[in-house]
């Protein structure tokens, strides 16, 4: 399990202020996000995941769809 990746998926939606059930569906969608899995199956979110979607938002802001706005978030480093 890769030792930076602490959040649960609640906490992630609380830091980046998206819905729970958006974030499941932009991970299975478009890849935007890499959990690692406990042992019980929670999702643990890293900085990267969290600074992912920080980057999706501020995308979709400018008027990308989410595709494109994904597939630039993903690009960068």
């Amino acid at each position: 399990m890769n030792a930076r990746a602490q959040l649960r998926i609640g906490e992630l939606a609380r830091r980046t202020g998206v819905a729970t059930g958006l974030l499941r569906a932009w991970e299975r969608r478009y890849g935007l996000l890499s959990p690692t899995r406990t042992p019980a199956g929670y999702r643990l979110y890293s900085d990267g995941d969290v600074r992912r979607v920080h980057r999706m938002r501020e995308l979709l802001a400018t008027g990308l769809s989410a595709s494109e706005a994904a597939g630039q978030a993903l690009a960068e480093p």
